[in-house]
């Protein structure tokens, strides 16, 4: 890491040092935190529970772009430079913790773009390099890598090792494939079409509400995507019981939370 980024990691630590945040009392996932104007680093200060980066792998020195689109692989970082590089000189800084005087972790949810096969192997390698930061079972208190996007087929979850673990898309899965999921995530259109004001109707809600208590069964907590992304969405999210509230506006949904009486 340049000197450079060194005095821009103590600010930014400085800052979040600094930050009333919502001590993850309520879930909250930065959607595509790769483009916010900070990546990782807003999502960090307000302690948010889970953060989002869309990957591909590359031929090029075996690296892992953070893009959404491959339009954007030209000017795109690697994930090192995002998220890795930055999340292990904070857990140096706090002692191989998040945040200093935390027990909390966060969600690091990385969606594949290209195929698993081609990304998987490189991902593990990357993050093997670090097991006191993102390996729940050298660190309790480590980054939690889920895997989203093109996963591997889930009757190979197991082959992997617990460095990671995996994104649910789907009700369907055996016990042991339960091991290895961490959260289930759904596609908010295939319930919904509410658009975030007023109220959901009452079929709407009815499915909502259906889904949830299924997931939960499982014994796993819920994300929506694809969801309506404000005041009322967050709130309405939150009072159905679903643990991941999805935003593309992290900051502001922190505070939404942390200045309302919920």
């Amino acid at each position: 890491m340049t000197k450079m980024k060194k005095v821009i990691l103590m600010l930014i630590c400085v800052f979040v040092f600094l930050c009333y945040t919502v001590a993850q009392e309520i879930l909250i996932h930065s959607h595509n935190d790769y483009r916010q104007r900070l990546p990782f680093y807003q999502a960090y200060a307000q302690q948010l529970a889970s953060i989002e980066a869309d990957i591909f792998a590359t031929d090029i020195n075996e690296e892992l772009l953070v893009a959404h689109d491959k339009e954007e692989l030209g000017s795109s970082p690697t994930l090192d430079e995002s998220y890795i590089e930055p999340i292990v000189s904070l857990y140096q800084l706090n002692k191989g913790k998040a945040w200093r005087g935390s027990d909390n972790f966060f969600v690091l949810l990385i969606d594949f773009k290209t195929p698993a096969d081609k990304t998987i192997d490189k991902l593990i390698k990357k993050l093997e390099k670090y097991p006191q930061v993102f390996d729940p079972k050298v660190n309790p208190f480590a980054v939690h890598v889920v895997i989203s996007g093109s996963k591997p087929d889930k009757e190979k979850f197991h082959d992997y090792p617990s460095i990671v673990s995996f994104d649910g898309s789907q009700l369907d899965y055996t016990t042991r494939q339960l091991e290895r999921i961490f959260m289930v995530s759904l596609n908010f259109r295939n319930y919904s079409q509410w658009n975030g004001l007023g109220d959901i109707n009452a079929n709407d809600l009815e499915k909502l509400k259906e889904v949830i208590a299924k997931v939960h069964e499982l014994g796993k907590p819920i994300r929506f995507w694809g969801t309506p992304d404000g005041p009322v969405a967050w709130q309405t999210f939150h009072k159905l019981g679903v643990d991941y509230i999805n935003t593309d506006q992290p900051e502001l949904c922190a505070a939404f939370f942390r200045n309302k009486k919920y």
